[in-house]
């Protein structure tokens, strides 16, 4: 059973299959500032013979000057009266591009959590590539939750993108991303290049920091040429954020649960990555929340919790200690669709 508060906090009881469909997935339908959407038209009318001076017709014309008509029910002068599509209308409102930022916890408890997240990330994708049509370019990015030494030299740091693995013995290289970034593109298989990313391994830290690490994400000096997340956040695009973590309040205070940890800044410093816009944003928790039976100490985060409830109809929070994270990713995509409809780029 899948059930939704008025928060857009989700949870299930039982472990549904899970099945992307192609029109307005999910129950999660509201937006905290939903705007009309202004049809498209091309601006074109007809005349049937118009005496206005500033009018010049085409075609042939009869001896008064008049367009003729070559037969019964012809419209013999077509004006173009309006400019370009889109200009007066409201077209130009909406995203046509998403940047998607997974933040996967890496500690020495999240082995199932992880797997999870890889088994409903196909069925996640193409119910947003089915659903938002108007959307043409996608960003994919993995961070972890600690600094990621198993990533790529000199890109080990909180927040920087993952494109290389080190777990136990064994390592991968995820890419080369068909688009040159360090991060997979719609020009990607995005179902085939996440299991690279997402699945991190077991080894990292069990001070976890999700949501410092997800601000150091956005920091625009990783986004400066030649920086460890080049390219990946987009003017243009609205963001979604997926956090994947178990991590319960801890003993030691630079755990990003630990009730001493000093949150006053997280919600700032996310909305000022997207320039001050939070209805650019969605953030999506898979965090301890009602069902706790998968983490240490069987707690909830308050933390996390009041940090996913703070983007208000656009944050949802779920418990990441369900089997089935598919129908949670399923009763988001309204929303994401309802962010990006709502969405009016600058300039």
């Amino acid at each position: 059973m899948l059930t939704v508060d008025r928060h857009k906090r989700v949870t299930h009881t039982t472990a549904a299959t899970f099945l992307a469909v192609a029109m307005g997935c999910g129950s999660v339908t509201d937006s905290s500032n939903p705007f009309a959407d202004g049809g498209a038209t091309d601006g074109a009318g007809q005349s049937s013979g118009s005496t206005d001076p500033g009018v010049v017709p085409t075609g042939p014309v009869d001896d008064t000057g008049t367009p003729a008509s070559s037969s019964a029910g012809d419209s013999p002068l077509v004006l173009d009266v309006g400019g370009p599509a889109g200009e007066a209308d409201g077209e130009s409102k909406g995203c046509r591009a998403i940047d998607f930022l997974f933040v996967v916890d890496n500690s020495g408890s999240m082995a199932a959590q992880q797997e999870r997240l890889l088994n409903s990330f196909p069925g996640f994708i193409s119910g947003i590539e089915n659903s938002l049509d108007m959307v043409d370019s996608y960003h994919v990015g993995v961070i972890t939750s600690d600094a990621y030494a198993g990533n790529e030299p000199g890109c080990t740091a909180l927040g920087d993108l993952v494109t290389q693995k080190a777990d136990f013995q064994s390592s991968e290289v995820c890419g080369p991303f068909a688009a040159g970034g360090r991060f997979a593109t719609d020009q990607d298989d995005l179902p085939a290049v996440f299991p690279c990313m997402a699945r991190v391994g077991v080894n990292g830290s069990a001070y976890e920091q999700p949501v410092t690490a997800t601000i150091a994400a956005l920091d625009p000096a990783k986004a400066a040429p030649g920086g460890c997340n080049e390219g990946f956040l987009r003017d243009d695009a609205i963001l979604v954020v997926v956090i994947v973590t178990d991590d319960p309040p801890s003993i030691i205070d630079v755990d990003d649960a630990h009730p001493d940890t000093n949150t006053s800044g997280w919600y700032d410093a996310v909305v000022a990555a997207k320039g001050g816009d939070v209805e650019s944003i969605v953030v999506i928790g898979f965090i301890p929340w009602m069902n706790v039976a998968c983490n240490t100490q069987n707690a909830e985060s308050p933390n996390l919790i009041e940090f996913v409830d703070a983007f208000g109809q656009q944050g949802v929070v779920a418990s990441v200690c369900d089997e089935n994270y598919g129908p949670v990713f399923e009763s988001t995509i309204a929303t994401i669709q309802t962010t990006c409809e709502n969405f009016e780029p600058e300039g």
